[in-house]
């Protein structure tokens, strides 16, 4: 009889060592689940932010070559498209006069609708849900240069990552810290992307 009860015992332990390890089974398959989801996560975080990244340069390149199409449709006004600090939402272009979509401009008329016209591009002012908008560039600044009859125009806007080092952009009116980086000196400006694009145009007079 006490033979028996020794047995019983030996099972017991034997059931509860068994039920302790499969505890620990358990925690390590899910800690390595965890590990995994966490990694595909991350991955995908950082897919969205290449794909934004590579959206808006894609677009900041289509804006460029626009508003250099539309400066050589009007050679004779390339003074009248010199501009600086465009794209500030609080400091936008007013609507000119002449709607060049409906009536026939001047060609200095056409080329004030011109930069109007295109600010409001860059700030994506056509593409909105309700008080949204969804389309242009994060944050733009951009500006138009003139020497003779070569043209630079500079573009730059807002990354989702930090870089290892500030671009130079061409305009001087992007100090407001908009490009700041959080965690790094103020105007360290390492969100800043920019695009500058120098071509030039044949020159007619007005």
């Amino acid at each position: 009889m006490r033979q028996r009860l020794m047995l019983k015992g030996g099972a017991s332990c034997a059931a509860g060592s068994s039920l302790g390890a499969g505890l620990i089974e358990v925690m390590v398959a899910l800690l390595i689940f965890a590990t995994a989801m966490g990694g595909i996560l991350t991955t995908q975080l950082a897919g969205k932010r290449a794909a934004h990244e590579a959206l808006q340069r894609s677009m900041a390149a289509l804006l460029a070559g626009d508003m250099l199409e539309r400066m050589r449709g009007n050679p004779g006004q390339l003074a009248v498209y010199v501009a600086h600090a465009l794209g500030d939402r609080d400091a936008p272009i007013f609507p000119p006069a002449a709607d060049c979509t409906l009536a026939v401009c001047s060609p200095a008329q056409l080329a004030s609708y011109d930069l109007w016209q295109w600010e409001s591009l860059l700030l994506g002012a056509a593409e909105r849900e309700g008080e949204y908008r969804l389309g242009g560039l994060l944050n733009p600044r951009a500006c138009v240069a003139v020497s003779g009859s070569r043209i630079t125009l500079a573009l730059s806007w807002r990354g989702p990552t930090a870089s290892l080092s500030p671009v130079d952009f061409a305009c001087s009116s992007d100090s407001a810290g908009i490009y700041d980086a959080p965690g790094h000196p103020p105007g360290n400006k390492l969100l800043r992307r920019v695009l500058t694009v120098s071509t030039a145009v044949m020159a007619v007079s007005p």
